[in-house]
């Protein structure tokens, strides 16, 4: 986009740099005199450009410089945070959804359709839009309160028409490709859109608090592997809008049937909290907008699949990217590269093959393991997740259309601790947050146990791959037959073994273990739970911990 005019509130002209358009791309303005602290200006900056909007064919388009398409100072992640008002003109058969919400009804200039979009009161970081031929559906959902809009284009982009012709051009030669496409149509996938992302906000909204928007809209974009969402605006890859016989049929089994496709939707919504309400203060704060949104994700599988065996397999899968070695990480396992703070700088030449595998490897799933982590130690069978929502409300509300830092969110965390998470007996969360945010150490646990006929539970929880202060809180669970019940927990540190001597339980379980994989969120038993023995030890404030020697976690 090149400018072509700079005017002051008197609209008279000033002069302005802007390199070309394949060097240095900021603009600067050449003001008349010095300005004056405190005092507020107005510039009128005019610009065009046919570079901006890229035709992806059959009515698809793509907004490629999506941060920097309108004058915007970027001193944070996104920019300045800002009241948007908006007016567009585009093709009258076209169809067009922006962020914030449509001031008034459009109107019409010949062929040409006239929109104006404001963002009310509600400064954003960013704006942005998507266009192209879509269908349209949409449904008030009572429950949240939000407009819900899903926009998909009635034709396929070339990219994947392209690979449809190659199919069928190969068929007509006699090869068997073992494909059954037929007719791809993204529309068809509305309803289940719609309810996806229905049933995200309302558990969002009772996890974190409501959004100050009254409309999302799901849209698709021309661009296959990836999502992004904006303040209102979720945009989604187009194969996420694709049946999934004939996604696997493009992609095989196991690029066909990730769990990316199933979850994208429910992690780009709840960036309308984690990205955008909450903001980050810099690269090192970022794990918390992709972390928590994953996490969130999370929650969805949860309440939404019903099935424990999901829950599980999300949870696993997420295990799996932090501690496994792959080739795309250069056959490093991600958690030694660096702490989730390094953010995007744990990719580079030494750790993947450019493509950011580090970054999204560790920060995505150890982030999201985080809040996992303190969500379980707020868990208790009276008040359910109550604690745990009612600190997440509180970091929202506290931090409010700001960007945060990791401290500012442990200083929430500390608010609401409990007791048990207390680990240190300081009132800090340091030891948490210093292990798994700002550190790289995974530990291994052994937890082996007998039941007597009488329910008198023995055993032994060791704890090891770690340094001398690595101090972490192990749960302990039972099961009576109706699933995982939390007994209590016991505080480790370094590499030591903690004896359980002839407990005395209520009944015999049928099973212990120590942070159960199954565990999830529903009846404990007992009601009340047993405070277990601590291991002996005393922190030593800055004492330096030993050279870290971590291993993957096992189960017992």
């Amino acid at each position: 986009m090149r400018v072509g005019r700079v005017q002051d509130e008197s609209q008279k002209d000033l002069s302005f740099i802007q390199e070309g358009k394949d060097d240095d791309a900021d603009l600067g303005v050449i003001m008349p005199e010095p300005l004056e602290a405190g005092k507020t200006y107005s510039i009128t900056v005019q610009y065009t450009g046919g570079d901006a909007l890229r035709d992806s064919g059959g009515g698809n388009f793509i907004l490629i410089p999506r941060l920097t398409w309108y004058p915007n100072n970027l001193g944070s992640a996104f920019g300045d945070r800002a009241i948007f008002d908006m007016t567009f003109r585009f093709p009258k058969n076209m169809i067009f959804v922006g962020t914030g919400a449509r001031a008034g009804e459009d109107t019409r200039e010949g062929d040409v359709t006239v929109t104006k979009w404001t963002s009310g009161t509600t400064e954003l970081q960013v704006a942005g839009f998507n266009y192209g031929k879509f269908k349209k559906k949409e449904v008030a959902d009572k429950e949240s309160g939000y407009n819900i809009e899903f926009y998909a284009n009635e034709e396929v982009p070339d990219q994947l028409k392209q690979v449809q012709n190659d199919i069928e051009q190969l068929e007509r030669e006699g090869m068997r490709t073992g494909t059954t496409l037929g007719s791809i149509s993204t529309t068809k996938m509305g309803d289940l859109a719609l309810a996806d992302a229905q049933n995200a906000t309302r558990i969002y909204d009772a996890f974190f608090g409501k959004l100050p928007y009254s409309r999302i809209a799901m849209t698709q974009q021309p661009a296959g592997f990836f999502g992004q969402a904006w303040p209102t605006l979720v945009l989604m890859p187009y194969l996420a809008f694709v049946d999934t016989t004939q996604r696997t049929q493009l992609l095989g089994v196991g690029g066909g049937t990730n769990n990316f496709w199933r979850y994208v939707a429910p992690h780009e919504i709840a960036h309308q909290w984690w990205g955008h309400v909450i903001g980050w203060d810099s690269y090192h704060d970022q794990w918390m907008s992709e972390g928590f949104a994953e996490f969130s994700a999370s929650l969805y599988v949860q309440y939404i699949r019903k099935d424990l065996s999901k829950f599980i397999d999300f949870w696993e899968d997420q295990r799996k990217r932090i501690v496994e070695s792959r080739p795309q990480t250069k056959n490093r396992r991600p958690y030694l590269i660096g702490p989730i703070t390094q953010g995007i700088r744990l990719s580079n030449g030494k750790t993947d093959e450019g493509s950011g595998a580090a970054y999204q490897l560790l920060v995505y799933p150890k982030g999201a393991y985080v809040l996992h982590m303190l969500r379980m130690m707020m868990y208790n069978a009276r008040e359910g997740d109550t604690k745990f929502q009612v600190m997440m409300k509180d970091f929202v509300q506290t931090y409010f259309n700001k960007n945060v830092s990791t401290e500012d969110f442990k200083s929430v965390v500390e608010r609401h601790m409990t007791k048990e998470m207390d680990a240190a007996r300081n009132g800090r969360m340091d030891w948490f947050f210093n292990q798994w945010v700002y550190g790289t150490e995974v530990p291994a646990y052994r937890f082996e146990y007998q039941i007597a006929p009488d329910g008198t539970l023995s055993g032994r929880i060791t704890q090891s791959g770690v340094s001398d202060n690595f101090v972490m809180v192990v749960p302990l669970y039972l099961d009576y037959g109706k699933g995982w019940g939390k007994l209590g927990s016991a505080t480790l540190v370094g590499n030591t073994s903690l004896d359980i001597t002839n407990m005395k339980l209520p009944g015999a379980p049928k099973r212990a273990a120590i942070c159960a994989p199954e565990r999830c969120i529903g009846d404990e038993y007992p009601k009340r739970e047993i405070a277990l023995p601590r291991a002996n030890f005393r922190l030593k404030p800055g004492t330096p911990s030993k050279p870290p020697h971590p291993v993957p976690w096992q189960e017992a």
